[in-house]
């Protein structure tokens, strides 16, 4: 089966707010459950106080919006911190998770309103002061859209997850959203910053989250002027592989028989088959997404681009992701070994799920990721 997951503002040991979304190849989840979580995440979300409108302009949130027209991929919008906007300073780029949802939503019930955000909050509020913190919207998505609920505020705090059942993207977001629209489109952002004298001539950090995680080893690839990038929960060999080895990994804790598995097994093959088959159709969706999307995500591997690096990596994973599982990113690390290269951090949240929350919850003293990783650049 191929669900959508949503990856809502969480924090946990090493505390580290996601605030995005993802969609993700996800080979044994089942319904009943799958619905507990969406709930349970969505409604994380949401914000305390449904009561109170709250704005839903980029300026509202001390972002300046840029809309560039590209032949090739239509209209780009990339968002600016407006701190230090008219100095120069290093850029600080946020590549967020999967998914057609704006940057913010308002939502509208009986009687009440409140305006989720899907970008980090955390790692925009500490990046702004010494850089340029700049993020980009999805392809035809704007900044933030209006959701008309019929619900009162009891209803919806019981069930915030219809917010992803009313919400559709765009036309637009499903015939251009692929590996390439997200790296080309950050590029066009970078180039017009830097030629309209918004940097400093120092440094590029790229911080990639889950679906952006595997967007920033290419971004650097194809973009020499990127200095230092934070893949956290990304993936580490092809990420259609992780449904796979889901299933191998139920057989082996005797949550299925041997049969059951490998009947799975081939039910996805059939259908990755399928993916590679058709890799430009955007009439053919599976998971949320057309199959554009998944043969772009599933034809360049993050490994692959990595050990194309010298710049610094610092590469978060968590020991029980199940969506982006720790075995593909444990073995990009052994790989950094047996090559010699010494340019990786990899850092591991232990007992972490992949919103970095680890099982109970609970609020630590020490630093979050986004505290080491900005240290981490600094020293770097």
């Amino acid at each position: 089966m191929l669900i959508n997951e949503v990856i809502p503002h969480l924090k946990c040991n090493n505390t580290f707010p996601a605030n995005v979304f993802k969609w993700q190849y996800n080979s044994n989840a089942f319904p009943s459950l799958f619905m507990r979580i969406l709930i349970l995440l969505v409604g994380l979300l949401i914000l305390k106080n449904t009561t109170t409108a709250q704005s839903v302009t980029p300026g509202a949130y001390g972002l300046k919006e840029f809309s560039v027209h590209d032949k090739k991929l239509g209209l780009v919008q990339f968002y600016v911190d407006t701190v230090n906007i008219h100095r120069k300073a290093p850029l600080f780029i946020e590549v967020n998770g999967s998914g057609g949802l704006p940057l913010c939503l308002y939502v509208k019930g009986n009687k009440f309103v409140t305006t989720p955000t899907t970008f980090n909050q955390e790692l925009f509020s500490k990046t702004r002061d010494k850089y340029h913190y700049v993020i980009l919207g999805k392809p035809g998505t704007s900044f933030c859209d209006t959701l008309n609920l019929n619900v009162s505020v009891k209803e919806y705090q019981e069930n915030p997850s219809q917010v992803l059942f009313a919400h559709q993207p765009s036309e637009e977001y499903t015939r251009r959203l692929s590996l390439e629209w997200r790296v080309e489109a950050t590029r066009l952002a970078i180039n017009y910053l830097i030629s309209h004298g918004f940097w400093d001539k120092t440094k590029i950090a790229a911080f990639g989250y889950s679906e952006g995680g595997q967007v920033v080893p290419t971004l650097a690839v194809q973009e020499k002027r990127v200095t230092h990038i934070a893949p956290v929960v990304g993936s580490g060999l092809n990420q259609l592989y992780d449904g796979i080895m889901k299933w191998r990994i139920k057989a082996a804790k005797g949550e299925l028989s041997q049969q059951q598995a490998q009947d799975s097994v081939e039910v996805a093959f059939s259908r990755i088959a399928d993916i590679y088959k058709n890799p430009t159709a955007t009439d053919k969706e599976t998971g949320g997404h057309a199959y554009l999307r998944w043969a772009s995500f599933g034809t360049t591997v993050p490994f692959e681009q990595l050990r194309k690096l010298s710049i610094p990596i610092y590469m978060v994973a968590a020991s029980q992701d199940d969506s982006s599982p720790i075995y593909g990113l444990d073995y990009l690390r052994l790989e950094f070994l047996r090559l010699g290269k010494t340019n990786l951090v990899y850092d591991t949240c232990v007992g972490c799920n992949h919103y970095l929350s680890a099982p109970g919850g609970g609020n630590t003293t020490g630093p979050t990721y986004i505290d080491k990783i900005l240290r981490w650049v600094e020293g770097r």
